[in-house]
């Protein structure tokens, strides 16, 4: 059925009465459920481009869906995508850093093993690649999101 415009799946009167229903919600509720409805989808896209990257980390998946829905869809310039894109990239090699020494103490393995598995020169090599990188607590500021264009 082609109603408001648009093919929907109910008739005409169903969609009425969902229309009815919903107005009869307070201001605060219809935002909420607004706003349920905008995670949900935010929720699925990330959940989507796990399925697609399993071996993605959190940052990852983070500036991969901010390149898809931003960058992608035309609401940031260059200029803010490589300045995103330069600041995750740099998070997710600490991350990642911070990730590989928490493995290899659980794992109990030195420097010196670890080259030995990825068939480096000496442990030296992998120390550093992994320790020049500083832990850190990785979280996003109100501003790091104002490359949105409205």
């Amino acid at each position: 059925m082609d109603y408001w415009g648009k093919k929907i799946n109910v008739s005409e009167e169903a969609a009425r009465r969902q229309v009815a229903i919903i107005n009869s919600f307070s201001s605060e509720k219809r935002f909420k459920i607004a706003l349920d409805f905008a995670n949900m989808g935010v929720n699925q896209t990330f959940a989507w481009i796990r399925s697609k990257h399993p071996e993605y980390s959190e940052l990852e998946v983070r500036l991969e869906f901010v390149r898809l829905m931003y960058w992608e869809a035309g609401k940031m310039t260059p200029a803010h995508w490589e300045h995103f894109k330069k600041l995750m990239e740099k998070r997710i090699r600490k991350d990642w850093a911070m990730r590989f020494r928490k493995m290899m103490e659980a794992k109990g393995w030195t420097y010196e093993d670890v080259a030995r598995y990825g068939r480096f020169k000496n442990g030296k090599v992998v120390e550093a690649t992994i320790s020049d990188v500083p832990s850190i607590t990785v979280g996003f500021s109100r501003s790091a999101f104002s490359f949105i264009r409205r």
